[in-house]
């Protein structure tokens, strides 16, 4: 039996600010906007209207929202709304001493180029890892609330004897008082810690963002960038073609997002649709002509005994155009325990041949097998997340993953290349997502590389 005793209808007066200082009224008036005076006053609209103060990181240490006096029998009541404002000014630094081996945190035996997989070398290809010695120091300063409207303002350093790297990152969540976020971020970064190459990357970036619903379950990117990549000091000159030894690219991006997963590290519901298209142009400063447009569709349903039916399709075109070619670096890769669990980390997909000579010789006849990557991309996946009873969290999931990168797009060879993989895996749900095993096997087995691949993770595989 319920006993309801229904208090008094209270109408919202006016919103009375306490404790700004720096922090512009506007931006409080639209975290507050939920409450219009002369509307009917909810606890629940309090509630909300607090907690969006708190989504402003570093602008208030903390915030709330309550009527200016306890409500009895009153039919109209002020609200009042207190904020403490956050430190504006923070810098951390260090300073140490260093003394490294050239290879930086490369494994042994492994070459790691910048936006390639990870390539094993043959036990007879030597690097001369030098030790290296010398003073090394961090810097960050945060500057939180700028002007007054939520937005911050960050510089970071870093600075050794092998790696140098600067990065600058400026954050407004509501550009120009409109629903769009925007992110200005530039780096640069100066690597010489593989044996096997140096780098230097340059990265400056302009995004938009904001949701197109009021749930905020989709949301649309735009995204300028402008990246320039250099490799030196290539020992094994065969593993990058020399015109993708330094690329420069200017890209412009729009990406459509709908997620409405119920928890996106161990979904049981809800869908997860991304479609992104990239444009590449010589016009606008990139040493190359090509489009690139990547789609996933992902499906989560749970069924009779709380199994949880999972399955995605992504795909992935790239393009040139104007006589021109799409960069080794931007090619797509795939393998590893997210897509294809029975190949190695980005293993599937065309090989070729490379020559690999210890230092001093030329006409060797050792060759690794290396991934080609390619300009298209097909991945379905699907797997059965079912809960044992012998253990609560602890579930046995068998999947399916089929699919491969192609050379061109058009599916070309796609009979030859599509390739099938099964296996089985154990989660066990943890506060920080479910731990996962699993044991893949690819049915299409590949010369040289082991059909039976085990995966061991943090998440769901996608």
């Amino acid at each position: 039996m319920y006993h309801i005793y229904e208090g008094p209808k209270v109408i919202a007066g006016s919103i009375i600010t306490m404790g700004r200082d720096h922090t512009k009224q506007r931006l409080i008036d639209q975290d507050v906007s939920v409450i219009k005076p002369g509307e009917p006053l909810t606890e629940s609209q309090l509630l909300m209207a607090g907690s969006k103060l708190y989504d402003h990181t570093g602008v208030f240490d903390w915030a709330e929202m309550d009527p200016k006096r306890q409500i009895t029998t009153q039919s109209t009541e002020d609200v009042v709304v207190r904020v403490h404002e956050a430190k504006r000014n923070q810098i951390t630094y260090g300073f140490g001493f260093e003394v490294i081996n050239r290879g930086g945190s490369i494994p042994s035996g492994t070459v790691a180029l910048p936006n390639l997989p990870p390539i094993g070398l043959p036990p007879n290809f030597t690097t001369s890892q030098m030790t290296f010695y010398g003073p090394r120091g961090t810097f960050q300063y945060t500057r939180n609330n700028v002007g007054g409207k939520g937005a911050s303002l960050s510089l970071t350093g870093f600075a050794g004897r092998l790696d140098q790297r600067g990065a600058a990152y400026y954050i407004v969540p509501d550009f120009r008082w409109s629903p769009w976020k925007a992110t200005t971020s530039a780096s640069a970064d100066r690597n010489e810690e593989n044996p096997l190459f140096s780098s230097q990357q340059e990265l400056a970036s302009l995004q938009l963002q904001r949701p197109l619903d009021k749930a905020q379950k989709n949301t649309l990117f735009l995204r300028y960038s402008f990246t320039q990549t250099d490799l030196t000091r290539l020992l094994i000159l065969d593993l990058v073609p020399a015109k993708d030894q330094h690329v420069r690219l200017s890209t412009l991006s729009a990406n459509l997002t709908r997620d409405t997963r119920d928890n996106p590290l161990d979904e049981h519901k809800g869908v997860l649709r991304s479609a992104e298209l990239d444009m590449n142009a010589m016009k606008l400063g990139s040493s190359v002509n090509f489009a690139k447009f990547t789609g996933q569709a992902a499906f989560y349903k749970q069924g009779f005994h709380n199994i949880v039916f999972a399955n995605s399709l992504r795909i992935g075109l790239a393009q040139p155009y104007a006589n021109s070619r799409v960069p080794l670096s931007e090619e797509f890769f795939t393998g590893g325990g997210n897509s294809l669990r029975g190949f190695p980390l980005n293993g599937a997909g065309p090989q070729r041949p490379v020559n690999v000579c210890p230092k001093g010789e030329t006409k060797c006849k050792s060759f690794i097998s290396v991934p080609s990557g390619g300009n298209e991309l097909l991945l379905i996946n699907a797997e059965a997340r079912i809960p044992l009873a012998i253990k609560m969290g602890l579930s046995l999931v068998p999947f399916y993953d089929g699919g491969n990168v192609f050379p061109t797009v058009g599916f070309h060879d796609f009979t030859s290349l599509y390739s099938n993989n099964v296996g089985l895996g154990i989660r066990y749900a943890t506060p920080v997502g479910p731990v996962r095993i699993d044991l893949g096997r690819n049915l299409n087995p590949i010369q040289g590389i082991n059909a039976t691949q085990y995966f061991i993770s943090i998440g769901q595989a996608f």
